[in-house]
């Protein structure tokens, strides 16, 4: 299977954890409100495929190690979220802090890291 073939299932499990973390730390306090143009503008074109950008932001990251593993997967979230929802998530204050638990929550499910790990190898 290709590894953007793969990308789909691991979405839908991002967009999941995503809604979790983003519910809890607007209740927590700690994620503000998306600042004007942070959303994507519907129609607006996009310079780079998400497969290259996840091909670029991956592809040089070292894997061998758990370290390694973890910041290629947030890495892979970022890349995701920054192709959903545009670059101005980055001006959050609480988009890091969101980026690390999700990063952690996916690599915590033993299936979800299998997935994840065969993915970014492909890349």
């Amino acid at each position: 299977m290709d590894p953007i073939g793969q990308v789909n299932p691991l979405l839908e499990a991002l967009r999941r954890q995503l809604a979790e973390n983003i519910d809890r730390m607007r209740k927590a306090g700690r994620l503000g409100a998306a600042p004007p143009g942070a959303a994507r503008e519907p129609g607006a074109a996009h310079t780079e495929s998400l497969e290259a950008a996840l091909q670029r932001r991956v592809g040089p990251l070292e894997r061998r190690t758990p370290e390694g593993r973890l910041a290629a997967t947030r890495a892979f979230v970022e890349t995701v979220l920054m192709a959903e929802f545009g670059r101005g998530l980055l001006s959050d204050a609480g988009f890091g802090e969101m980026l690390n638990d999700l990063a952690a929550s996916l690599r915590e499910d033993p299936a979800m890291r299998e997935q994840i790990d065969r993915m970014l190898g492909e890349l």
